[in-house]
């Protein structure tokens, strides 16, 4: 109960504190706020935010989990999307350094879970940041896919299990 109660006191503080920023500095960290609730309410159970290595660059947004599989996931927030998706400006050396980072935490946590996929939470909030409400938010599992990282991507589990069945079919 204890807990509960600082972690609401300590959101809340920090929502407070949001508000007083600028638009620009304030979305970003609001959108993960976002994020985080979305996932949540999703089923998902939320490990780390805003994970760093201890050396080395990249950031994970959140680490969560999905039942037995690990999701690391990039959250994008912007107030518009005249310019495209908020998740299109993930590009291919962001993906490397979400990928460094996902390797480095498999190392620093081997009792962890074996299968992983990367998710991105695309948040167009075009409203006040007081309003979540006028947030419009997307989530895409298994985003994208980066060989070498760690010990069993989602994707790669569900294509040989789906090949295992189609070989067992086929030759029965």
């Amino acid at each position: 109960m204890l807990t509960e109660w600082i972690s609401w006191a300590l959101r809340r503080w920090r929502q407070c504190k949001l508000h007083k920023l600028p638009r620009a500095q304030a979305l970003g960290p609001l959108g993960e706020d976002l994020a985080a609730r979305y996932l949540l309410r999703a089923g998902m159970r939320i490990h780390e935010r805003n994970w760093r290595p201890s050396t080395g660059r990249g950031e994970i947004d959140i680490i969560a989990s999905e039942g037995s599989i690990l999701v690391f996931v990039e959250v994008k927030a912007r107030t518009t999307d005249e310019f495209g998706a908020p998740d299109r400006a993930i590009g291919e050396e962001k993906r490397r350094h979400i990928a460094s980072a996902a390797r480095r935490f498999f190392r620093s946590h081997p009792e962890g879970p074996r299968l992983f996929r990367f998710d991105t939470v695309s948040i167009v909030w075009p409203g006040p940041l007081q309003a979540s409400e006028s947030a419009v938010v997307e989530h895409v599992r298994d985003a994208f896919f980066l060989p070498g990282v760690g010990p069993t991507p989602f994707a790669a589990h569900i294509a040989d299990s789906l090949q295992a069945r189609v070989d067992s079919e086929w030759n029965a």
